[in-house]
């Protein structure tokens, strides 16, 4: 059920990328300080025409990451094709000029090369 549920039943929320889930990938898109995170969201995941996704899917995650520098960057998920959902991914968020970003080890790692311990951001759930 916790495989699931994506994180241990009972203690709350859990920041989408810190419990590995088969078969979903877990990625976090900047704010561009423009547009709504819904229009982005939009945009970022629909930008490749035709995508190179085959099947699967991808949803935002209802969390928000502030990072010390006072960035913001919002959470996503994607399943099915992973290969192809990640350059899609990747592409949008080339032409939108915002960063991507994994949570790995504990830490908050930005394609831009910063860095920062989890401990130090804040999550919020919408």
């Amino acid at each position: 059920m916790e495989v699931i549920l994506g994180g241990p039943i009972g203690y709350g929320e859990v920041i989408p990328g810190t419990v590995a889930v088969e078969g979903k990938e877990f990625v976090y898109f900047s704010d561009d300080g423009k547009n709504t995170a819904r229009k982005q969201f939009n945009t970022l995941t629909q930008y490749t025409n035709p995508p190179h996704a085959k099947h699967g899917g991808v949803v935002s995650q209802g969390c928000s990451i502030a990072l010390p520098d006072g960035s913001i960057f919002y959470a996503v998920s994607y399943h099915g094709d992973l290969e192809g959902w990640g350059k899609d991914i990747e592409e949008g968020a080339k032409a939108l000029h915002v960063s991507l970003a994994k949570i790995e080890n504990g830490a908050f790692v930005i394609s831009d090369g910063r860095r920062f311990a989890l401990e130090d951001c804040k999550a919020t759930f919408a």
